[in-house]
């Protein structure tokens, strides 16, 4: 089963991204595109969502929409956050941290 994780944190005041609306979407090899997941940053500023990936699964690209419009309420400039991925191991733990401001952002893999 593979797992993939994501912390978000705020760097304007250090804490937690709480309540940032989170969409997975499988892109084939195609081009085709369809929403895999969609879920809601946690009071810890977390996601954590557990797949059984197929081996079609494993060929496909996959892409992270953060949308963090709402959540900062002073003058932004990115309104979401996009992050193209792929999954190729179905028992690997994939784990993207961001670190998000009003005007920008840092992210990493993290193994």
């Amino acid at each position: 089963m593979a797992t993939l994780s994501s912390h978000l944190l705020n760097s304007v005041n250090g804490t937690h991204a709480e309540g940032i609306k989170v969409i997975i979407y499988q892109i084939n090899p195609n081009g085709d595109k369809k929403n895999f997941f969609e879920t809601e940053t946690s009071k810890d500023g977390r996601i954590l969502k557990d797949f059984d990936l197929s081996k079609e699964d494993c060929e496909c690209d996959y892409e992270m929409i953060c949308k963090t419009a709402d959540y900062f309420s002073e003058k932004k400039i990115v309104s979401e956050i996009s992050v193209k991925f792929r999954m190729e191991d179905p028992n690997k733990k994939y784990h993207i941290p961001i670190i998000i401001s009003p005007n920008g952002y840092s992210i990493w893999w993290s193994k």
